[in-house]
């Protein structure tokens, strides 16, 4: 890998100085002071002192020995030539044509590196951000009316145009952005090409294999300063694909995306479809506000998508998240310590790397792998990126400043730092850089690791491992180095990550879907899944702005309303009061505190307790408890659970009915309703099979295991329509998919689902489920607030289930429950349960 490049680099700085030619015999290495050009034909008489030289055989024997780097540079004179086509102004691209309004401020286009000014880059304001807007929905209705073979020319007809083009390209984003050539030539813009081919079959296939789904809409796409032109691409070749037009929201000085959709503008017939316009991250808030804009992409830091949530609360369009951008790798001691070496060299010091990494390697080569890896970081070389010879590039002074603050703080918490490498003193360059010895309990073990960093720990057993990988906020992507099949797979399975490469780091597929979880974000790009983030059912409207003026989102939920007395009962005495069922028995609420429930005649039904922030983190709790145990039942031991309880609801339906009677429904409803409940249990324990892994084959070199996997801890919020059938019907395919529960049920009437819990102390797990009664806006507010679930299921109000409760408590929240449908078993509600990720099995693995 990046020793290889160091060899041959030198060969071809040998191979190309115009201060060596070979002579007549092909033989003899010489030296000339003549250009190319003016040499002498072989065999012609030389000129006494402006003759060659023969090296001696000892300089020749060091120059190969030694294979010092030669500069190998990248004409950039292509990407200049393009700029000048521009004026040196670029604005934004429109609707087809170049948009240069006048009175906007600008900011300079630079070279990182020499700080050259290139150009400058006008900057967006909001009636340009409007009018792109106004161009995605115009085209939107012939765009997405299109047969799919259309689009999928159109498709293959701009993987042409980068082709053709890759050239400037490939000069134009490494002088932009200051990565190495090498990176964005031999791999970004040749996968740019196979996302668009892939894409292409895609949407060729459409009518047969999507049937029963349409385009979301209109797209906003909000990239990141540290973005890189291929993560764009992973994101609206989808969108284009299956009908949407797209609105791309670039960083300043980004000249890279302009190019792409000039290129897309001058297919012609549909100029809208792909507009980009450059500005300030404060842009992206405007853009998603914007009337039309169907859903939101964003890829960014985790704070920043924290507080887009917060902002769209309410607003209507959906938000995809791809939060964060360090990586894991994991090293056992069987492990190949050189390949490995080589992986953690791609991982974080490489140019096709976006953050830092954090390595676990296993105690027993922890001094082998030290040795070797600083041994390797002393033969990185960085420069500027144009030169073909260089290991890494620059980020600019703000990546350099970022790292510089990190190992700052890991030094004063008691870090030790290693650096190296063939890097150049002078701004903005930031040596490879090898933090270890940093405390578990640190911060800045927390904190995201900024590239081009690398956060070295010790583990001594699996168990151990697992407990520093998954204990961190993010999930995005990792590796796992092992030389024994079952190990790596074990180890795989048990990581908390979108997506696991064994014995590989960073292979990208664009048929093979990754994503994240935790705080990562819940999108996916690449496959069939990365198709799903931009559809939705035939037939969903669209969604409209929920914003209620009476509801205060900052008090919502935030005190109990007080219980007083009812004054005197003049029936008879009621029941106890129902407990809080938690931990698989009933106990007394925090607040010692119960609740009336009244019947459809105001007359008292019985008493429940009222919980709150302490109940729920009681149940939270007792879920995780029974969460191992519950994922490793067989799926049919699960489903002999979910038919046992179904048998039991049988036995009470009269019990039931009776209950939800006394709420104002008729007795034949109620007995229905009961009957249907009962069916829900069973036809989810029959389903209970869907779940498993399944094979994919790539053109990576080796399988990938699509596993689907739990959420976690999942909490519901039940509506106060159908009680008992609401209560079930979201119970049952949360625990068919080995989930554990922490349910609210309704708040008018609670008692029936009470009373099945009765059954679940008997049948179930302990803490496998848990309810707690009380305030449903409390309950909410508290649930929304808690770090450690994994997603939230609300089915209160419109305006409250797209707000700032919701939406501000936590990044890792599940897709949207209306977003479900019949026609494609991958968007079933068993699937909004659940989520998969990806296994990549590297085809070296091999048991010893």
């Amino acid at each position: 890998m990046g020793g290889v490049t160091r060899s041959w680099a030198g060969l071809r700085s040998i191979s190309h100085s115009p201060a060596l030619w070979v002579g007549g015999g092909g033989a003899t290495l010489r030296t000339s002071r003549f250009p190319p050009a003016e040499r002498p034909a072989v065999g012609g008489k030389r000129r006494g002192s402006a003759m060659a030289e023969t090296c001696t055989g000892s300089r020749a024997s060091e120059i190969f020995t030694t294979l010092e780097y030669g500069p190998v540079p990248e004409s950039h004179a292509c990407a200049l030539a393009w700029l000048d086509t521009q004026d040196r102004l670029l604005g934004h691209y429109v609707n087809g044509k170049w948009l240069k309004p006048e009175h906007r401020s600008s900011v300079p286009c630079q070279d990182p590196i020499t700080g050259e000014k290139l150009a400058s880059c006008l900057q967006a304001q909001t009636e340009d951000v409007a009018e792109a807007v106004e161009a995605a929905r115009a085209s939107l209705e012939n765009w997405s009316t299109l047969p799919g073979a259309f689009r999928a020319q159109y498709l293959t007809r701009l993987a042409k145009m980068i082709q053709k083009h890759q050239r400037l390209f490939w000069t134009l984003e490494s002088l932009v952005t200051g990565r190495a050539v090498r990176e964005i030539r031999d791999r970004d813009v040749p996968l740019a090409q196979q996302l668009l081919q892939y894409h292409a079959i895609q949407a060729h296939t459409q009518e047969e294999a999507l049937a029963g789904w349409e385009p979301t809409g209109v797209i906003g796409l909000v990239l990141p300063p540290t973005f890189s032109f291929l993560e764009m691409m992973w994101r609206i070749c989808p969108a284009l694909a299956v009908g949407c037009t797209v609105v791309v929201l670039v960083p300043p000085a980004s000249p890279t995306p302009l190019l792409l959709a000039q290129l897309a503008g001058e297919l012609g017939q549909f100029p809208g479809i792909l507009n980009v316009i450059s500005g300030p991250a404060v842009l992206g808030l405007v853009l998603s506000s914007q009337p039309g804009v169907q859903k939101v992409a964003f890829c960014g830091a985790v704070e920043e998508g924290r507080a887009l949530r917060r902002f769209l609360a309410g607003q209507g369009p959906e938000l995809g998240l791809a939060l964060g951008a360090e990586s894991l790798l994991l090293m056992t001691e069987a492990a190949d310590v050189d390949s490995a070496v080589e992986g953690v060299v791609d991982a974080a010091w490489s140019d096709r790397s976006l953050g830092g990494l954090r390595l676990l390697i296993q105690e027993s080569v922890w001094d082998e792998t030290m040795r070797r890896l600083q041994a390797r970081m002393g033969r990185l070389r960085g420069g500027r990126g144009l030169d073909g010879a260089v290991d890494m590039g620059a980020r600019g002074t703000a990546a350099r400043d970022q790292a510089q603050r990190y190992v700052s703080e890991a030094q004063r918490q008691g870090a030790q730092v290693f650096q190296a490498g063939s890097v150049p003193s002078d701004s903005p360059f930031f040596p490879p850089t090898l933090i270890s010895d940093l405390p578990p309990a640190s911060p800045c073990t927390q904190a995201e690791v900024p590239w081009p960093l690398v956060v070295a720990s010790p583990f001594r057993t699996a168990k151990e491992a697992l407990a520093l990988a998954n204990g961190t906020p993010g999930g995005g992507s990792a590796s796992v180095w092992s030389e024994r099949l079952g190990q790596a797979l074990e180890l795989a399975y048990g990581l908390r990550m979108g997506t696991v490469w064994i014995n590989a780091h960073g292979l990208r597929d664009p048929a093979v879907p990754t994503g994240g979880c935790k705080e990562s974000g819940s999108s996916w790009h690449g496959g069939l899944d990365g198709l799903y983030e931009y559809l939705r059912p035939s037939g969903t409207p669209a969604r409209l702005p929920y914003l209620s003026e009476n509801l205060n989102y900052d008090t919502f939920g935030l005190a109990v309303p007080s219980t007083l007395p009812a004054g005197p009962e003049t029936g008879p005495s009621p029941a106890p009061p129902y407990g809080l069922f938690v931990g698989g028995r009933f106990q007394a609420p925090g607040a010692r505190s119960s609740r009336p429930i009244w019947d459809s005649h105001g007359k008292l039904h019985g008493y429940v307790a009222e919980g709150g922030a302490k109940d729920i983190r009681g149940a939270v709790e007792a879920a995780h408890q029974a969460a191992p145990g519950w994922v490793g039942q067989s799926p049919g031991a699960r489903a002999a659970l979910l038919w046992a309880l179904a048998a039991a609801l049988q036995r009470r339906e009269s019990t039931l009915a009776s209950r939800l009677e006394r709420h104002g429904v008729e007795l034949q409803v109620a007995k229905a309703e009961v009957e249907l409940s009962v069916r829900r249990l069973r036809a989810w324990g029959a389903r209970v099979q869907a779940q498993g892994c399944t094979l994919q084959v790539a053109e990576l070199r080796g399988p990938v295991l699509r596993l689907r996997e739990p959420l976690g801890v999942l909490a519901i919020v039940c509506p106060d329509e159908w009680p008992l059938l609401a209560f079930v019907s979201l119970l049952a395919p949360a625990l068919a998919h080995g989930n554990t529960v922490v349910l609210v049920p309704s708040g008018a009437c609670p008692i029936p689902a009470l009373e099945v819990c009765q059954d679940m102390a008997a049948l179930l797990p302990a803490g496998l489920v848990n309810v707690v009664t009380g305030d449903p806006d409390h309950l909410t507010r508290c649930l929304a607030l808690h770090q450690d679930i994994q997603a939230l299921w609300y089915f209160g109000s419109a305006q409250v289930s797209t707000s700032g409760p919701i939406s501000s408590g936590f990044a890792q929240i599940s897709r949207v429950p209306g977003k479900t449908g019949t026609n494609k078993p991958a968007l079933s509600l068993l699937d909004l349960m659940s989520w998969v990720r990806g296994v990549f099995v590297s085809c070296w693995c091999c048991d010893n």
